[in-house]
């Protein structure tokens, strides 16, 4: 039996949370205890600010767990450009795309996820047991103060541990038996055993469940309401007009605001449909999808905000060019991402999202798209959808060099567009995607599909493409499998650069794009190698 080692780290840097200076008291040089930290209600919420920027770490959802080597299994980008220009390269992102993770190169960063994911939860696990019976008078709001932290903690513990299943372990799908990876849920624990996927989701369930009702007590006030009321209200702390509570609110400081970089109660409601799907729960699923989208805010004179179905990707992306499009992460749509203001800096995104290169036949690292060879924005019945859709008329990028001027060939995400401006460039950059109201609004319309409706899974599928400027309807298929090709059609324009696709072919069994041929992909492929050395 495989053990696992794991090595706990206190993370001090201090992130979106800290805004308030009073949080933090500790030595220079990062040599605060776990004891000092756990003194006052300001040092847990400087533990769990280390949790959630542990998790944004370049290894994790910074890089490889959003445009990187999740993306390159999922075959969105090629290298075939270079072939023409004299560029040579190998990187780990072309081996990953080639599914050879055996690389040397390729495999000490897939070690690395393992590693820094373990982490992320041996730290989550150390702030759960210690706040968990804490004296509610440690914390300036009390036992509710204490309850959010800790609904937090184990929503973070949740979420990592579901992402390593998803990249180390078959899909349930695939009916395999075997102990793939553990769920460590005690600190500290060296040798934890692991179990078979069933129990390890069902684990995901459970703290997705506890986190569910912890954070409710906060998030369904009408103070936690108003926070979470509107993209502007979660994301820029721009609460809306008249919400009930909105004068308290005001009265407390930066920690209870900016709940869409934090796992609130709508955001665990949304992954747990996520979860579920992936179990192959699909009425709990849908179940718990239905609620996101009737969640509701209310104003004043009796002003409704729905929290999820804005859906605006008209107003804020059809300016003429990257640097006057307000919202290329279209935050409108989102309902959880992490945080990371140095993200431009932190992860050298100019190596792959830049708009110009110096370098004699381009830039090896390039993220760019296989827009021919996926055919991404033909429809599956081969009806070019370019001209129209805003995912390929305001959301991707040719680099100004002569190499990409040559039709349409090769686009790279706008989502991640370096800007020359900083401002501009930092509010871009620094939001890291983890789940969409889209993914939701798949996940009902599959529901539908695989119960029959299909009127109803399509009005869903064509309300989406018309929100991004496609109006011509999908003509309505009579089988799960046309439904789920056309979905999955959708979803590859959707998630461009966000680090979901491979997840979904995963959970389908799903053909991909090979060269000429579309196959499933075999195990060898799906499968992460788990690290021979697991001393960590």
């Amino acid at each position: 039996m495989k053990k696992v080692y794991i090595n706990i780290f206190i993370c001090l840097s201090v992130c979106f949370m800290t805004a308030c200076s009073g949080w933090l008291d500790i030595e220079p040089e990062g040599q605060a205890t776990n004891n000092k930290l756990t003194e006052t209600g300001d040092g847990y919420r400087t533990m769990l600010s280390g949790v959630y920027k542990a998790m944004t770490s370049k290894n994790l959802y910074g890089v490889e767990l959003q445009f990187g080597i999740v993306d390159c299994m999922s075959r969105q980008y090629t290298w075939e450009w270079m072939s023409s220009t004299g560029v040579s390269s190998s990187s780990i992102y072309q081996k990953a795309r080639d599914f050879n993770y055996y690389d040397v190169n390729l495999r000490e960063t897939i070690d690395a996820i393992w590693k820094d994911g373990y982490n992320v939860i041996a730290n989550a696990n150390n702030l759960i047991q210690n706040i968990k019976d804490e004296d509610p008078n440690k914390f300036a709001e009390g036992e509710l103060e204490r309850d959010m932290i800790l609904g937090e903690a184990y929503a973070c513990r949740a979420l990592m541990h579901f992402d390593l299943c998803r990249l180390f372990a078959p899909a349930p799908i695939e009916n395999e038996t075997g102990k793939y990876l553990p769920y460590v849920d005690t600190y500290p624990n060296i040798q934890p055993e692991a179990i078979e996927v069933k129990p390890f989701l069902e684990k995901v369930v459970a703290d997705f469940k506890e986190a569910q009702r912890l954070t409710a007590r906060i998030d369904t006030t009408a103070i936690g309401m108003s926070a979470n009321a509107s993209a502007n209200a979660r994301f820029y702390n721009q609460l809306e007009y008249g919400m009930e509570g909105a004068s308290d609110i005001t009265e407390l400081d930066d920690f209870f605001l900016g709940r869409g970089y934090r796992l609130n109660y709508y955001a665990i409601t949304a992954l747990l449909a996520r979860v579920y799907q992936y179990m192959g729960e699909d009425d709990l699923a849908f179940e718990c999808a239905d609620q996101v989208m009737k969640f509701q805010a209310k104003g004043a004179n009796g002003m409704v905000y729905d929290m999820f179905v804005q859906d605006d990707w008209y107003t804020l992306l059809t300016a003429d060019n990257n640097e006057s499009r307000t919202d290329l992460k279209t935050v409108s749509n989102l309902i959880f991402a992490l945080y990371n203001e140095d993200s431009y800096i932190d992860y050298n995104l100019e190596q792959f999202f830049q708009k110009r290169s110096e370098a004699q036949g381009g830039n090896s690292s390039w993220f760019a798209l296989d827009l021919n060879g996926q055919e991404i924005f033909s429809s599956v019945d081969g009806v070019d959808e370019r001209n129209e859709d805003y995912r390929y008329l305001y959301l991707l990028f040719a680099p100004d060099y002569y190499i990409f001027n040559n039709g349409d060939n090769y686009k790279i995400s706008a989502k991640w567009y370096c800007s020359e401006d900083i401002d501009i460039r930092t509010k871009n950059l620094q939001t890291l995607p983890i789940i969409r109201a889209t993914e939701i609004r798949y996940i009902m319309a599959e529901h539908y599909a695989r119960n029959g409706n299909f009127a109803e899974a399509y009005n869903i599928l064509n309300t989406i493409r018309s929100k991004r400027g496609v109006y011509t309807s999908l003509p309505e298929s009579n089988s799960l499998d046309g439904f789920l090709k056309d979905m999955i059609r959708d979803a590859q324009r959707e998630w461009i650069s966000e680090g979901q696709l491979f997840y979904l072919y995963k959970r389908l069994g799903a053909k991909v794009k090979i060269g000429n041929t579309e196959r499933k992909l075999n195990k060898a492929e799906y499968m992460l190698p788990i690290p021979d050395n697991q001393n960590m």
